[in-house]
């Protein structure tokens, strides 16, 4: 489930769609939550859907990294990539900002660690934008993404949470950002290739 002050706007026929605030979202606040009513499917499951619906998984899913395919319900699924993203993860089921966001600003993810099929070319703009962005990038990149989730945390108790009250475990949030429980480093993202849906990458 993607934040309430976030609407879709199209950006143009080679892009797409986009996510985009429309009021201040603090660092630290919860942009995206895994609910219950995302569909999660089993290592397989998906594959064993009817035709019709591989196209929508494979453009609309991303793969965790037990080897799900996870499929967003609401406009959570047309969050596009950035080199430098405005949302990063905690774990498999919150994504926080990693700024300041202001209305108009996009919301972004880092491709890289939804374990693409093929590697993708990017223009995003970004300052680091990496030109390729490939399913083994988390593995090189888990260093700096882990940093900065550690510091996007650190104002998690300062800011309104109204995602909270729709997480599968709500506890488990404030566990992270209290330490009680370690937060999975950026490398546990990362699937080993199977079955993994193309996703495409943008330019900012």
């Amino acid at each position: 489930m993607i934040h309430p002050a976030t609407e879709l706007r199209f950006i143009g026929p080679g892009i797409g769609h986009g996510v985009f605030a429309t009021a201040p979202i603090p660092r630290g606040t919860i942009v995206w939550i895994l609910c219950h009513l995302d569909m999660v499917f089993a290592p397989g499951e998906a594959a064993k859907l009817p035709p019709a619906y591989h196209k929508i998984i494979d453009h609309y899913a991303y793969i965790d990294g037990a080897g799900n395919h996870v499929l967003c319900w609401d406009n959570g699924r047309y969050v596009n990539h950035s080199c430098d993203p405005t949302m990063l993860g905690v774990g498999t089921d919150f994504e926080v900002a990693t700024r300041d966001l202001a209305p108009g600003d996009e919301i972004t993810c880092d491709y890289g660690g939804l374990n693409l099929a093929i590697p993708m070319s990017c223009a995003c703009g970004a300052f680091n934008c990496r030109g390729t962005i490939g399913g083994e990038d988390v593995l090189r990149l888990w260093p700096d993404l882990d940093r900065r989730t550690a510091q996007s945390l650190a104002a998690a108790r300062g800011v309104d949470q109204p995602l909270l009250e729709f997480a599968r475990d709500a506890r488990l949030f404030w566990d992270y950002v209290d330490r009680r429980v370690p937060v999975p480093s950026h490398r546990a993202y990362f699937s080993a290739p199977a079955s993994r849906p193309a996703r495409r990458a943008r330019r900012r």
